[in-house]
């Protein structure tokens, strides 16, 4: 599924075919249709997939390091945890953040509901206000995604900007 990931963040949504997803993964087209319907099934099994694993990826950076003291270190906590793990792989993030769009409903209604469950992680401590979190995660997404579009390799530099979004502090 990575290679689905890689191959949306190099060509983009509509340019990504499954002919490309298969000759990155090394696997036959049968064993694509074992597995996916078509290339839409493929994409969201992936965004899940690899949704589920940077959620996993950042509770465990969260239990390497102490937990900040005060709400503006545990925004930068969160925002730095977060960044860094979009930057060890910026094609698949590339294709979650902004390509997701071109996927389709299907795909944006996933990524609605993997974003309402990551801004409730990592900024319900912000607000009880849910809309107030989605408009956070929003803003974060759009400002990442534009970094990635103009081919950034390393969103990390992003952090100052964005903590200083979140908190308000503009």
């Amino acid at each position: 599924m990575i290679s689905m990931a890689r191959c949306v963040g190099r060509l983009g949504y509509p340019a990504a075919n499954v002919a490309e997803v298969i000759a990155e993964a090394g696997v036959s087209r049968k064993t694509f249709y074992e597995h996916f319907r078509d290339k839409d099934d493929c994409f969201i099994a992936a965004y899940r997939q690899l949704c589920e694993e940077l959620v996993r990826e950042l509770a465990a950076l969260a239990k390497e390091r102490p937990a900040a003291r005060g709400k503006d270190a545990l925004v930068e906590q969160q925002l730095r945890n977060y960044l860094e793990v979009l930057s060890v792989d910026v094609l698949a993030a590339r294709a979650f953040v902004v390509e997701v769009d071109a996927a389709g409903p299907k795909a944006r209604e996933v990524r609605d509901e993997v974003n309402d469950q990551f801004a409730d992680l990592v900024f319900g401590y912000l607000t009880d206000d849910a809309q107030v979190r989605r408009a956070i995660i929003g803003g974060v997404n759009e400002l990442v995604g534009r970094a990635l579009n103009r081919g950034s390799k390393d969103v990390r530099n992003l952090l100052p900007m964005l903590k200083r979004f979140v908190l308000g502090d503009w």
